[in-house]
């Protein structure tokens, strides 16, 4: 492939919901530009983009996947881009990267969640758009319905520039509204309106009675995509082949180059890594200005180091051909640099220079893994950190309270996936539980007591004697030990001890296990033995005071509250709120298409799937931590007498 310069090159997303044809568009444009000599199909598991085993496997596109195409002397960087939730986060990073977005459509069903959430975030891009509606072959293809379902959802600038001539099994090709008449004319008044806001002179003619050149239509569309004012709306089938050069005409004529200067220095963008077997890592880069080229040095500005460019690649799918250099507004992948990440900058060895960085959403999805052999403990935590490298959406971390290795995705598939991965890659199988909710034990009156350890053994034995008083604090003020020891009852170099003991007592639990926070404990009072007495004898009788007072303090356990925000079609507000009021939540505000409110954490363990399933997809949302408040007295009971069977029981599992 030879070397582009901007003005012949285009970066276009290809975003929709799933199913709606992506992969066989991009297919169709493969095989029209002379790339492949046979359309694939993700029924066979044979398309160019989707060639992961789990892509194949599932008929889904995981991957955000390059497919560059020569066509009329310009190079299209086409990217076939995920549409399923779960991997939101390839999408976001693609649309970072890209010029503009092809947005495709069902002719059966129009749109479905995941276009709503694309197009929202090719908006925070002020990404041009075209719309393309494909399968309008299909059995129930329905042009006008369509049209006025995706105008009504995402705005009346979404202007048909085809209209079909026949449809269905009636299919027989594209009325193109630039030079002909459609069946029903508010289709051509509907293009000719959008094109006389952009030029004046269309406006006059049009008022006139004129016939309007298509080449002036044609500039006023061009211009209003370049403004966000007209989206236009073509047609096709990606199996037939109808509308293929029409749509590649509009990409070259219609869509911008990418901004960048050769002639300024060097700096490219890492918008995706990933390792790959039997080749290693890859970094997939656009660059914004100057040229990349194999066999030399560049600064990655993000970590402050060099690193060295052996290889310039392309990539179409999991095909890759060396090159010399890339120019500035193309994409490019380089193998096996040593640590570069996806959101660093590479730049000139001399420049500073550091692109922003992609803000990703929070996971939401959450599971506590164990490998079923002990001894792969570490291997497991080396394979996850592989993955949380090639995936920002996917997090790994140690919980100190559950003592557990949580893991945490966007959703149920994502995580599927890199578990199928770390059993394929590195020979692991793992167990995987919903995570433990982190309850804590508190306080809501006062009390005290004496911890008193003595044992005697023969010789030196050991004593230790300690009156304590303790009381609530604020939630979430933790702890504090107050030493009122007066007239030395207890020397001073023992009080370490005392606190000591308290703080152990306090982290194993008294009444559930689980531990103690947010009260205050006031050592008052106490005595030693000359000769008895000892670090560990006062770190005993402390523990022994505080289990007693903390007893007849009236205990309570107290449950983590998060801050949830649930965003979905406003038809589901109704079914929203009634869920999270089953789920003890508070409501805090209901907007049209947005409810906040604050829920126990225990009730959302498996939320993500839940609020799939009764919103058919619709449905996304964002959970934080707030604060811990009271559990039910019902639910306080059942742990407290679970942790005293287990005591009872003598399992070495107590917490």
């Amino acid at each position: 492939m030879r070397e582009y310069n901007c003005d012949l090159i285009r970066n276009v997303a290809v975003v929709g919901h799933g199913h709606v044809g992506k992969t066989s568009l991009l297919e169709s444009l493969l095989f029209k530009a002379e790339i492949i000599t046979r359309q694939g199909s993700t029924t066979q598991g044979n398309t160019t983009s989707d060639h992961d085993p789990e892509e194949i496997r599932r008929q889904i596109s995981i991957h955000s996947t390059i497919i560059p195409i020569e066509w009329s002397d310009h190079k299209l960087n086409m990217i076939d881009v995920p549409g399923y939730a779960d991997f939101i986060g390839e999408a976001i990073s693609t649309l970072r990267v890209v010029d503009s977005a092809l947005i495709v459509f069902d002719a059966i069903d129009g749109y479905g969640v995941g276009s709503e959430r694309l197009w929202k975030e090719a908006d925070k891009n002020n990404l041009p758009k075209i719309v393309f509606i494909n399968k309008m072959d299909k059995e129930r293809a329905n042009f006008d319905e369509v049209v006025e379902k995706i105008r009504a959802k995402f705005g009346k600038n979404l202007v048909p520039v085809h209209a079909p001539d026949g449809q269905g099994k009636d299919f027989r090709g594209i009325i193109h509204l630039l030079k002909e008449k459609a069946a029903d004319p508010k289709y051509n008044e509907m293009l000719i309106e959008a094109a006389a806001d952009q030029d004046e002179k269309i406006l006059e003619e049009f008022m006139e009675g004129k016939e309007i050149p298509e080449q002036e239509i044609s500039a006023a569309v061009k211009k209003g995509i370049s403004q966000g004012k007209i989206i236009p709306i073509m047609i096709g089938s990606a199996v037939t082949g109808v509308g293929i050069p029409e749509l590649f005409s509009a990409i070259v004529k219609w869509l911008p180059r990418p901004e960048g200067q050769v002639a300024e220095p060097l700096s490219a963008y890492v918008f995706k890594s990933v390792a790959e077997p039997h080749v290693g890592e890859l970094s997939y880069v656009r660059v914004y200005s100057g040229s990349l080229e194999h066999s030399s040095t560049v600064k990655n500005a993000s970590k402050g180091h060099s690193e060295r460019v052996g290889q310039v690649v392309i990539s179409r799918g999991k095909h890759k051909a060396e090159v010399q250099r890339v120019q500035a507004g193309d994409i490019a992948t380089l193998p096996k640099l040593k640590n570069t990440r996806t959101g660093d900058t590479l730049c000139h060895e001399k420049s500073n220079t550091v692109l922003p960085h992609v803000e990703f959403p929070e996971a939401n999805v959450h599971l506590a893994v164990r490998p079923k052999s002990k001894a792969d403990q570490e291997k497991m935590g080396l394979g996850f950190s592989t993955f949380m490298k090639e995936d920002p959406t996917f997090k790994m971390r140690y919980d100190k309270e559950t003592k557990e290795v949580v893991i945490s995705g966007m959703g149920d598939v994502q995580l599927e996936i890199i578990l199928g991965k770390l059993r394929k890659r590195h020979n692991l199988e793992i167990e995987t539980s919903s995570p433990q909710v982190p309850y804590k034990e508190t306080i809501r009156g006062k009390a005290k007591a004496q911890g008193k350890y003595k044992k005697q053994t023969g010789g030196h034995g050991q004593y230790g004697d300690t009156m304590i008083k303790i009381e609530p604090l604020e939630r979430g003020k933790g702890f504090e030990f107050v030493n009122n020891i007066s007239g030395g009852a207890i020397p001073k170099n023992y009080i370490p001890s005392v606190e000591k003991g308290v703080k152990e007592a306090m982290l194993g639990g008294v009444v559930s296990g689980y531990p103690v926070v947010d009260l205050k404990v006031i050592l008052y009072d106490g005595s030693y033995h000359d000769v008895d007495s000892s670090d560990l004898a006062f770190k005993i009788a402390a523990s022994m005071g505080f289990k007693k007072a903390f007893v007849d303090a009236k205990p309570v356990l107290i449950e983590p509250i998060v801050d949830i925000e649930v965003h979905i079609p406003s038809e589901f507000v109704g079914n929203v709120v009634s869920d999270l009021n089953k789920r003890r939540g508070r409501i805090v505000s209901i907007e049209e298409e947005k409810v906040i409110a604050q829920v126990p954490q225990a009730e959302i363990a498996r939320y993500a799937t839940d609020l799939r399933s009764f919103t058919h997809g619709a449905g996304m949302f964002a959970a934080k931590y707030s604060h811990y408040e009271e559990v039910l007295p019902q639910t306080q009971e059942k742990l407290c007498l679970k942790y005293q069977k287990e005591r009872e029981m003598g399992s070495s599992s107590a917490r």
